[in-house]
């Protein structure tokens, strides 16, 4: 699974699921079935971006990297970004039907 495909996964299950309790279930590498290397990075630039907030990434006193996911939410930056990539992907999704009809 690319990147873009494991943020528009985060991004759609911060959406789509309301409840904060369930956040780190819903949005965990576990749960996505990406690698934690993958997944990390993923929330790195989610966060930079501005796409995700209440999310906390820290180093711990022997190196061991732990991401706080309990509280995290998508921004409305994130929304936006989701909003304009599903309907991207509806018009591809378009655009390759048409394209299959045509060739048959």
């Amino acid at each position: 699974m690319g990147t873009l495909e494991i943020a528009y996964k985060i991004l759609h299950s911060l959406e789509t699921g309301r409840k904060a309790d369930y956040m780190g279930v819903l949005i965990s590498p576990d749960k996505l079935k990406v690698s934690e290397d993958d997944w990390l990075d993923v929330m790195r630039s989610l966060i930079d971006e501005g796409y995700i907030a209440g999310v906390r990434v820290y180093t711990d006193i022997i190196g061991d990297t732990h991401v706080d996911i309990k509280s995290a939410r998508i921004t409305l930056k994130g929304a936006e970004y989701l909003h304009e990539n599903s309907a991207m992907q509806k018009i591809a999704r378009v655009a390759t039907n048409v394209i299959t009809i045509i060739k048959s």
